[in-house]
């Protein structure tokens, strides 16, 4: 059984063509997210400024910075720049145009060498909160916290633009759902339709066996679809110059600064692609519990993107939304919000097994 459903998809034509498919949207979005980031004269200049600076953190090169950031901008205030010509003394042509570089690259740079400083102001805090409080929940919490955050540091800098836009890529985990959407009618609705599946009701054995391989390559090919997509998105990342800090500790980005877990960025983006595939199963077993009541593929199309649009609505939802699984960014600071969408999709794929084979014996006791 398992090989029938796995040489029936292998040779569907329409599922080649929609992954293709997909595979082509997802790569124009990340042309598309990152054409001001990697073309242009001040991405230019900025890439060579970022070959002086970036690697191990120095006073040096800090100093640096800072000496080519007050000179631009001395010139800035005193209107001792051309919009019209290209300057032969800036890395990308244009006074104006290194003032904005040096000063973001600044920004960056000084947070990444007073990293330790404000862990320390934290800790100070989480301090005062122990001695404090009297709840002991939070009490604990913050002896938890602190205990994470002490001895933290940065050694390394690195320009996490590229990185941050790889790590939140929504779009990719909209076309995970599309694709299974497609596997789900193609699994289920399709050979309904075209009652082609009424050979396995002969026998209740068969009833079991075809549903549990049906299961297994939704399984399989959700999970591998969802990895070619974030490979190819990785490749493509990396030919734009994605090249430098993903194993860097997760807390080198400012917005995960206070960060509960000590994971590199690279960990962090494959916990993401885990925590993104078990939103995608998800979506599918609910999505094939309502095909239970469905015969015509172009129904079952319409409820599953009802179910996405309302899950879009939903998004601060985390346990309503399946949309809410796209990242880890929330969830990664709250435990509770990240084993309650699991315990979500376990009771999902539960309620899906036991209406299927209770949906299934009675369709098998009224064809005999």
């Amino acid at each position: 059984m398992i090989k029938g459903e796995l040489y029936k998809l292998l040779r569907s034509k329409s599922i080649k063509v929609l992954f293709i498919l997909l595979l082509v949207l997802n790569n124009l979005q990340i042309i598309y997210v990152n054409y001001q980031n990697i073309y242009g004269d001040i991405n230019t200049g900025k890439r060579k400024i970022l070959k002086i600076i970036e690697g191990p953190i120095s006073q040096q090169k800090y100093d640096w910075l800072v000496n080519y950031h007050n000179t631009m901008l001395e010139q800035v205030n005193n209107g001792n720049y051309n919009t019209k010509n290209k300057s032969k003394n800036t890395f990308s042509g244009y006074v104006f145009g290194d003032e904005q570089i040096s000063n973001n690259l600044l920004e960056d740079y000084e947070y990444t060498i007073n990293y330790h400083s404000s862990i320390k102001n934290k800790i100070t805090i989480l301090d005062e909160n122990i001695k404090k409080t009297q709840n002991s929940k939070w009490k604990k919490e913050n002896i938890m916290l602190k205990k994470r955050l002490k001895n933290r540091n940065l050694s390394y800098y690195y320009d996490y633009t590229l990185i941050n836009n790889f790590m939140n890529q929504d779009f990719q985990y909209l076309l995970s759902l599309i694709f299974c959407i497609i596997l789900v009618i193609k699994l289920f609705i399709y050979e309904k339709q075209k009652q082609t599946d009424l050979y396995f009701y002969i026998s209740r054995k068969q009833i079991k066996k075809i549903f549990i391989s049906k299961i297994l390559m939704i399984l399989l090919f959700t999970f591998i679809s969802s990895l070619l997509l974030l490979i190819e998105s990785y490749l493509i990342y990396y030919f734009l110059g994605m090249k430098n800090g993903l194993f860097q500790p997760l807390y080198a980005l400012s917005h995960f600064m206070y960060e509960p877990y000590n994971i590199s960025i690279f960990f962090y983006i494959v916990c993401n692609y885990f925590f993104r595939l078990v939103g995608c199963l998800s979506f599918s077993y609910l999505f094939l519990f309502l095909c239970h009541f469905l015969n015509k593929e172009y129904k079952g199309f319409f409820i599953a993107i009802l179910i996405i649009y309302i899950s879009i609505q939903l998004y601060n939802n985390n346990l309503l939304s399946i949309i809410s699984f796209s990242s880890l960014n929330d969830s990664i600071y709250n435990q509770k919000i990240f084993m309650s969408s699991l315990l979500f999709s376990f009771i999902i794929l539960n309620l899906n097994f036991f209406t299927y084979f209770l949906f299934k014996r009675r369709y098998y006791v009224s064809i005999n």
